[in-house]
């Protein structure tokens, strides 16, 4: 027969709870920090362009966000030689490639290009045409 009395309840109470408990912060250390939004660049841009949704986000060299109808494209950014148009002389300077537009660079230096996002995304489009971005795009890759 089960006895059970007044003592047993309050232990096993007590230890289910340290155990409901315990499950809890694991749990939650487990799911990690909500994110802090970050603040809004003034360079950001949500907009149509050529009847397809662009969208940009800057949030640091390395990890700005570009989107065309909603389809994610990975940035890569490196070192690369350019040639001004004007004819001046070729310059070194940061620049992002993606799948896309692999070997023609948009250079992301701040005091040069203030719209690198936007006019990366638009060359991007231009070079699509009718085609859409597939899944591959999103894919990063390191040089």
């Amino acid at each position: 027969m089960n006895d059970i009395n007044r003592r047993d309840v309050l232990r096993y109470g007590a230890a289910g709870a340290v155990t409901a408990a315990t499950a809890l912060a694991a749990g939650q250390a487990l799911a990690g920090p909500k994110p802090i939004p970050l603040p809004l660049d003034p360079r950001d841009f949500d907009e149509l362009y050529k009847g397809r949704r662009i969208r940009g986000r800057l949030l640091g060299l390395g990890r700005d966000e570009l989107h065309i109808n909603n389809k994610k494209l990975a940035l890569t950014a490196i070192s690369t030689l350019f040639f001004p148009e004007d004819g001046s002389e070729p310059y070194v300077a940061m620049g992002y490639i993606s799948a896309i537009n692999h070997y023609d660079p948009v250079e992301i230096v701040e005091g040069r290009n203030q719209d690198c996002l936007k006019k990366l995304s638009r060359k991007v489009v231009d070079i699509l045409g009718d085609l859409e971005l597939g899944d591959e795009a999103a894919k990063g890759h390191q040089h």
